[in-house]
């Protein structure tokens, strides 16, 4: 039966790369784009964050908008980017893109169902989860490195539950690919590792950065440079998403808010941050005393992803660790399963529906939103059950 099985997905899987193979030839441009333009410009020793020189290979491949995507995460990340320089079929390297992605997914999830205490037999819901969370979807749909910054946040749980501190520390750096989406958790991290006078996590991370900016700087010694160029000029104000852009959306449809904000209106981008600061503070007095990562990164990543200057959709994948918890949470109670199967479903659909009426600023708070909001509901609700269910697992407790 078991072999059966095997042999259905093998078949199943390579089904859907053929079509997908093939459905790649009318796929519009989107988010890969800048990633294939950026490594074969990378690896010509030339400028990766130059927007005259990827605006030229990606006006040569069919892009019509007025500005180029841009690869905005620091030079670090760059070697990772190295093998697509050496593909010339785009086609081919967004199909393995793709297929990387989601053996990244399914490992991940897997990782996470049996961190949290799910079994063996019922994995295959954790697939089934991951499958009906809107921002897994379209992460692929635009081939973004949502898997990646996710097996970084895996590998982090995994290897500190063991005591791999300084490994962890390495997993923990791939987060820095997207460091504005993690903000919260890196400076959780700083506070747990100076009350525990514990740095291995923090040296961890440093010397895996330190190696990979050093092998970008080796093929392009004006990386940084060039990186701090790009942050500096106005392309990154160009879009606006997550809290921070509904916020910019909201001002800008404002008289008073324009007269005030005048010429600083993209500040407002940075206003969300302020509140996840504070609510961080609150969160740290109150747990630091027992602190465990595996039960308190869900919400300190969530309240993160929330309150970032910068983010989109895709980007939640991350939010699969809080998911998959409640998820294996939910189990083995009949009516918490119903609300989540409910809840997730529901998320799945609004998160479509704003994104299609008022685009990625506003989709960005959805699933980020519905998250934080579960957690706070099954925390009040697991209070009001601890003095009649003294044993109550209280990992999702806020």
């Amino acid at each position: 039966m078991r072999i059966a099985k095997k042999a259905v997905t093998v078949l199943a899987l390579a089904a859907a790369g053929v079509i997908t193979a093939v459905a790649f030839r009318y796929v519009p441009l989107h988010d890969f784009v800048e990633y294939w333009t950026a490594a074969h410009v990378f690896m010509r020793h030339q400028d990766p964050y130059s927007v005259e020189a990827l605006m030229k290979l990606q006006q040569a491949m069919g892009w019509s908008e007025a500005q180029p995507l841009m690869v905005m995460s620091p030079p670090h990340f760059l070697p990772f980017l190295l093998p697509l320089g050496f593909m010339h079929s785009y086609a081919l390297a967004r199909l393995l893109w793709l297929c990387l992605s989601i053996a990244m997914l399914v490992f991940e999830v897997f990782i996470l169902w049996r961190l949290y205490g799910g079994d063996d037999d019922h994995r295959w819901i954790s697939i089934c989860v991951a499958g009906v969370f809107f921002p897994v979807w379209h992460c692929l749909a635009v081939a973004q490195i949502g898997p990646l910054l996710l097996l970084g946040i895996v590998g982090f749980l995994w290897l500190e539950r063991r005591g791999h501190l300084f490994m962890a520390g390495s997993a923990l750096a791939l987060t820095t690919f997207k460091p504005h989406l993690f903000y919260l958790l890196w400076l959780a991290l700083l506070l747990w590792s100076v009350k525990r006078r514990e740095m291995r996590v923090i040296a961890g991370a440093s010397v895996t950065i330190c190696i990979a900016l050093t092998a970008a700087l080796l093929v392009d010694p004006a990386a940084l440079s060039q990186y701090m160029a790009l942050i500096r000029s106005d392309y990154v104000w160009e879009y606006s998403s997550g809290a921070g852009g509904v916020l910019r959306s909201l001002f800008a449809r404002s008289l008073l808010a324009r007269s005030l904000f005048a010429s600083h209106s993209h500040l407002l981008q940075l206003a969300p941050m302020l509140p996840g600061v504070l609510a961080l503070g609150w969160y740290w007095n109150k747990h630091s005393g027992q602190w465990q990562w595996r039960d308190r990164l869900p919400a300190v990543l969530t309240l993160s992803v929330l309150t970032a200057a910068y983010g989109w959709p895709f980007d939640e994948v991350v939010l699969l660790v809080p998911v998959l918890m409640i998820a294996v949470q939910s189990l083995y109670a009949p009516r918490e399963r119903s609300t989540f199967t409910f809840w997730l479903a529901g998320m799945f659909f609004a998160s479509l529906a704003v994104v299609l009426r008022y685009g990625d600023a506003g989709g960005m708070t959805v699933c980020a939103g519905g998250v934080l909001a579960y957690l706070v509901v099954d925390s009040v609700t697991a209070r009001k059950n601890e003095s009649s269910t003294p044993a109550c697992d209280s990992s999702l407790a806020l």
